[in-house]
């Protein structure tokens, strides 16, 4: 009954997480629609905290890869949010920079970002927000 029960939790816990992660998504993007999409503001986002990257390091912060951070770096190119610049050291070397547009969006998009999560974990006493860090970081 033990193991049964365990893969009844891990599985349950698993339906979970995939929900919330889901809707959080869902909603946060629904919050985005008049800026850009989730991805594209993944993106602005890690330029907006160290600027500039090379396309590998924003790949590698955020998780994806490199064909997926090139072609949401040419959309956010088009709307002029991002420019690439050459390294001065290495020609070869692309940099990606946040232009003042793009920051200007960024922190709007966080702005709007932190006051959904705020909202959303106000249901949430201290103590179990606290408790929910300890565990998620257990996982980590």
């Amino acid at each position: 009954m033990g193991n049964q029960n365990r893969t009844d939790l891990t599985n349950e816990l698993e339906r979970s997480f995939r929900t919330v992660f889901r809707t959080f998504r869902k909603e946060v993007n629904d919050l985005f629609v008049d800026y850009i999409p989730g991805n594209e503001f993944a993106v602005l986002k890690a330029l907006y905290d160290n600027s500039p990257l090379m396309a590998s390091e924003i790949a590698a912060e955020i998780k994806v890869s490199s064909s997926h951070i090139t072609a949401v770096t040419d959309r956010l190119v088009k709307k002029d949010l991002i420019v690439r610049t050459r390294s001065e050291e290495d020609r070869r070397i692309v940099n990606l920079e946040i232009t003042q547009k793009g920051k200007s969006v960024a922190q709007k998009m966080e702005d709007i970002k932190h006051q959904y999560f705020t909202e959303k974990f106000n249901r949430l006493t201290s103590e179990e927000m606290k408790a929910m860090n300890v565990l998620f970081n257990k996982l980590l």
